[in-house]
């Protein structure tokens, strides 16, 4: 009988476990994902890599876009390419049983990739654009990757540390606000000016600054427009830095010197991950709030 008994606790326990472990996540597709404890998990976009990490569950990654590198264990993991281009070969090849992906993974000639690992029978769970929403379109994310893993409680340590981290980011902000533009490079002919709703936007606004670019999406590049806009600072990625060879090629770009922020030599250099909002959106806030009051006062 003790034992009939322990037999059915054992087995009363494991489907606890087991009802546990399965979600029901409905991604911003509006498609609903059916989730059990996923094991090989392939995710695209970096900022949710690092949240797959900060939840603990960075043992069930088995592939990453080429966004994923922070940190810096993540680079081990196999890359499927740019986040905008991937191929669902490559996906498939690694035996997903859930890939968790960004909206805009799904831009332009890479929209039937959805389409094409769905009809392959891999889950695929859709979470919000990665530099929309601000820092509230930052916890939907959070909350639907914690869903998927069962993971609420780490999520909830996460999201305290986030919210803590954004207030030292406004504690630090400098009494005036410089006016900021986010200049986007590849190359010396290849840039563009970032507008609102987007990580660089909120990392501005965080740190204290006010865009200059006050349009929806991007804008090419142009001596007139920078002129006309006159930034106080100017922020760039630090591989667009390095792509434009620095001070001197940011300078000889159209119209950068005619601007406030050339004319001061007034530039900062920012991660290479700020276009998206992701854990550590604090504390490049807080860094670049503290380099803009040392200036700005």
């Amino acid at each position: 009988m003790k034992k009939t008994l322990s037999l059915l606790l054992t087995l009363s326990a494991a489907l606890t476990l087991n009802a546990a472990e399965a979600a029901s996540v409905r991604g911003a597709d509006g498609v609903t994902v059916n989730i059990n404890n996923p094991k090989r998990v392939v995710a695209l976009n970096g900022t949710t890599v690092e949240i797959i990490y900060k939840l603990g569950k960075q043992n069930t990654l088995v592939g990453r876009d080429v966004t994923g590198t922070f940190p810096a264990a993540a680079e081990r993991l196999p890359s499927v390419g740019h986040w905008a281009q991937v191929g669902a070969e490559g996906v498939i090849s690694l035996k997903p049983d859930l890939v968790i992906a960004t909206e805009d993974s799904f831009i332009h000639d890479n929209a039937v990739l959805k389409t094409q690992l769905r009809a392959a029978g891999v889950p695929l769970l859709v979470l919000p654009e990665a530099g929309k929403g601000g820092t509230g379109g930052f916890r939907t994310r959070v909350n639907m990757i914690a869903q998927a893993y069962g993971a609420q409680n780490q999520a909830n340590v996460l999201m305290r540390n986030f919210v803590g981290g954004l207030a030292t980011a406004r504690a630090a902000k400098p009494t005036t606000a410089p006016r900021v533009m986010f200049l986007y490079a590849h190359g010396a002919n290849d840039a563009s000016i970032y507008g609102r709703d987007n990580g660089a936007d909120n990392l501005i606004s965080l740190a204290g600054g006010r865009n200059v670019a006050n349009f929806a999406g991007t804008q090419k590049l142009t001596a007139e427009g920078v002129v006309r806009l006159n930034p106080d600072a100017i922020i760039m990625l630090n591989r667009g830095w390095d792509a434009i060879g620095g001070q001197a090629g940011l300078l000889k770009m159209p119209g950068v010197a005619q601007t406030k922020a050339g004319k001061n030599r007034r530039f900062y250099r920012v991660d290479d991950s700020v276009r998206w909002i992701g854990p550590r959106l604090p504390e490049f806030a807080t860094k670049l709030a503290r380099e803009w009051k040392a200036d700005f006062r």
